[in-house]
């Protein structure tokens, strides 16, 4: 553009025909809005006094012929973004909400939903394509939510710990068909000592390969306490029919430098019958009189616990031994 177009706001040529400002000499950047009163702005007639008379830009020197002066008007309007920031919210709220069933789905799928309707329709791809992932993501944790919801209503835990008749879960078997507590194959010797024909005295003593741990006293405190443990509570009635609890009593010594659970010989040591019947340990519920082994804590060296140990063995079973699989021992 000639140096004799005075200074002003003209289409430039190099700019795709858009408003600029020609300082007499050179063009410059054009800036995001026209400032108030500028010759062509929307409202400002080219002829208006706030600034000179605008030359016909066609007319121009140098200026390509067919380009019509910029008449004014409205700039065009921005790119509409509601769907998407909508979308990119909702997928937000999904992810953070996911993990609350049936709420956490609902607004996953709108998520989803919203950022499918936002990139159909042209709005920003970032925030469109950013919430339709995170709805996504936030609609598979929602439906793993739900699932396991529905899946506990349809399928609720059953109490196992008695038979009732008159419940829903059915009457007890006529005949258990084996034992509660079911029978081991001891390792022991067929003859000689530690043999059921010959079982060894008691008191117990554990031996590892490290030393001793334990020793324990066992003695025989009821050979038929079912009624009895059935008093303590009614957890203790299930798998009882043809069966019958007999009660130890264990007084165990700790010999063992860094302590010992009083528990450990009610792992080591099973009720057995001279018929070879191996039963372990039966677990119980006591009473408020009642101290088991099992929760008599842990014993320092040389310290002693006293508890009862519960057996489950058949109701003809008799002449009872003690063993750890390796050995039988009389009481």
């Amino acid at each position: 553009m000639s140096d004799t177009i005075p200074a002003g706001w003209y289409p430039a040529p190099h700019a795709g025909n858009e408003l600029r400002y020609w300082d007499g000499t050179a063009w410059h950047a054009a800036p995001a809005y026209l400032p108030a009163g500028t010759p062509g702005a929307p409202g400002i007639p080219s002829s208006s006094p706030a600034g000179p008379v605008l030359p016909p830009y066609a007319s121009a020197p140098g200026a390509p012929n067919g380009y019509p002066p910029y008449s004014g008007g409205s700039l065009p309007p921005s790119r509409p973004v509601a769907l998407g920031v909508t979308a990119l919210s909702l997928g937000i709220a999904a992810i953070v909400l996911g993990w609350i069933p049936f709420l956490g789905f609902v607004i996953a799928l709108a998520g989803a939903v919203f950022g499918a309707i936002a990139l159909v329709r042209r709005q920003p791809k970032p925030l469109a394509l950013t919430g339709t992932i995170l709805s996504g993501v936030g609609l598979v944790l929602a439906c793993l939510m739900t699932f396991s919801v529905l899946s506990f209503v349809w399928n609720p835990p059953t109490d196992d710990y008695s038979y009732d008749s008159g419940d829903d879960h059915g009457s007890a078997p006529e005949d258990p068909g084996s034992p509660a507590a079911p029978e081991l194959e001891p390792y022991a010797p067929e003859t000689g000592p530690g043999s059921i024909d010959e079982p060894l005295s008691l008191p117990y003593v554990r031996e590892t390969a490290s030393g001793t741990e334990y020793t324990a006293e066992v003695r025989i405190v009821d050979e038929d306490a079912t009624e009895e443990v059935l008093s303590w509570s009614s957890l203790n009635g299930g798998g009882t029919d043809g069966y019958r609890y007999v009660l130890v009593e264990m007084t165990v010594t700790s010999t063992d430098s860094l302590g010992l659970p009083a528990s450990f010989p009610t792992y080591d040591l099973s009720l057995a019958t001279v018929d070879g019947g191996v039963y372990p340990y039966a677990f119980v519920v006591p009473n408020d009189d009642t101290t088991l082994l099992r929760d008599a804590g842990t014993i320092a060296e040389g310290e002693s616990a006293t508890g009862i140990v519960a057996y489950l063995v058949p109701e003809d079973a008799t002449e009872f031994l003690l063993t750890d699989l390796a050995s039988y021992y009389a009481f």
